[in-house]
């Protein structure tokens, strides 16, 4: 197989338009401007943001803060335009997806090491490669119409761009509730999961942009920009000051997706469903409980049991082992080269989603119950014909022995 590559005219008729590049003093906007498809990344876009970033992170620099934004009103970014990729891997060029997904977690990196504070305005949708160009930076602003969702398994993938490391580093069991059912996090929830740093009402993000302008060069200082983002800053209309995830839906996760194994999960998810089905269950148990427990089973019937079992074992590996950034996000280009190649059900789940959307995926298994530990354990190992993400790159082992964070 032949490496794919970008031609040099490619690259910059995409960069040139979908993703705007204006720094006024001192300060760099980035804009993910694809609006049309709710600003969903391409491999162009990918390899323009990565040039940014590592401009970005050369000692030479002027650029002392960036602010990355979507255009367009609905969306700060769906994801990675895994259409595109599954589309040319069903014509045989599979090799694309390996060089996006190659290019994408090497930016997810870059953002995490930038030596200038980075701001994510994560306004409208976030999904997949949305966190990925959000969650790493020092920043992230939500606003009461942020939409956040980490919905691969849906799809036949599997939460990457860094999940394994960040996932299980959210409250509670929080992160195999997000990674196994894709649900929405909306508004407020989104900085009380942890994706979000500050929470700023929409009608005031111009004033937002405008404060980081008056910083100048002071906006370099993080403790400057983290006093101008608290400034803004307004509590949920809730009573209390917390989202109804801290309220009430956590509990609930932490009950569940607290147990052994995802097939556990389910079974506790159905026994608390038939039992609320029934009327047999405790009377001070509200319907918004009881209906987030039924949407929640039906989500996670919907998911890929591959998908679910690999999940859940990627973020054993990550949390035992002690994992960095930089060896989960190797993990994750591993298993992502794989589930390109056809060995998964990535192919059929976007096929049956996003393409012919009839809907139907026919996963490999029924249920995770089903998936043979054998074929989980073969998609995590290493790549011997594909060089590593990051040079210098030591492989960690799959025992939980102790490794530095980055």
């Amino acid at each position: 197989m032949r490496p794919f590559r970008v031609s040099n005219f490619y690259l910059h008729f995409l960069c040139a338009t979908q993703i705007l590049l204006n720094v006024k003093d001192s300060i760099a906007f980035v804009t993910l401007n694809r609006p049309r498809a709710l600003n969903s990344l391409n491999l162009g876009m990918v390899h323009r943001l990565l040039s940014i970033n590592q401009e970005f992170s050369q000692p030479g620099s002027k650029v002392a803060c960036v602010v990355v934004r979507g255009s367009g009103g609905k969306a700060f970014c769906a994801g990675g335009d895994v259409k595109e990729v599954v589309m040319r891997a069903r014509d045989g060029a599979w090799s694309y997806g390996s060089a996006f997904f190659r290019a994408e977690y090497v930016n997810n990196a870059t953002i995490a090491q930038l030596p200038v504070p980075y701001i994510a305005v994560i306004d409208g949708i976030v999904m997949g490669g949305g966190v990925g160009v959000s969650y790493h930076g020092s920043f992230r602003v939500a606003t009461e119409r942020t939409v956040l969702a980490m919905p691969e398994s849906g799809i036949g993938l599997f939460p990457d761009i860094g999940a394994s490391y960040f996932l299980h580093r959210l409250p509670g069991y929080l992160g195999r509730y997000m990674g196994l059912t894709g649900q929405r996090l909306t508004g407020a929830e989104v900085k009380d999961a942890g994706f979000a740093t500050h929470f700023i009402p929409s009608s005031r993000l111009l004033d937002l942009e405008g404060g980081i302008l008056e910083l100048g060069s002071s906006a370099a200082d993080p403790t400057k920009v983290d006093s101008l983002l608290r400034s803004l800053e307004q509590p949920p209309a809730s009573g209390s000051g917390r989202s109804a995830l801290l309220e009430w839906k956590l509990p609930l996760i932490n009950a569940h997706f607290g147990l052994g194994s995802v097939g556990q999960v389910m079974t506790s998810l159905q026994a608390a469903v038939d039992t609320a089905d029934s009327g047999s269950g405790s009377g001070s148990e509200s319907e918004a409980a009881r209906a987030f427990l039924r949407d929640t089973l039906t989500a996670m019937r919907r998911g890929s049991p591959l998908s679910h079992a690999v999940t859940w074992e990627m973020l054993r590996r990550s949390a035992a082992g002690h994992l960095t950034l930089q060896q989960c996000l190797q993990m994750e280009f591993w298993l992502a080269r794989r589930f390109v190649a056809g060995e998964a059900d990535f192919l059929e789940g976007v096929r049956a989603l996003l393409i012919d959307k009839d809907n139907k995926p026919r996963w490999r298994y029924s249920n995770v119950k089903e998936v043979p530990g054998v074929v989980v354990q073969r998609l995590f190992e290493p790549l011997p014909d594909e060089p590593p993400l990051f040079s210098g790159f030591m492989a960690a082992t799959a025992t939980g022995a102790h490794i530095s964070r980055m």
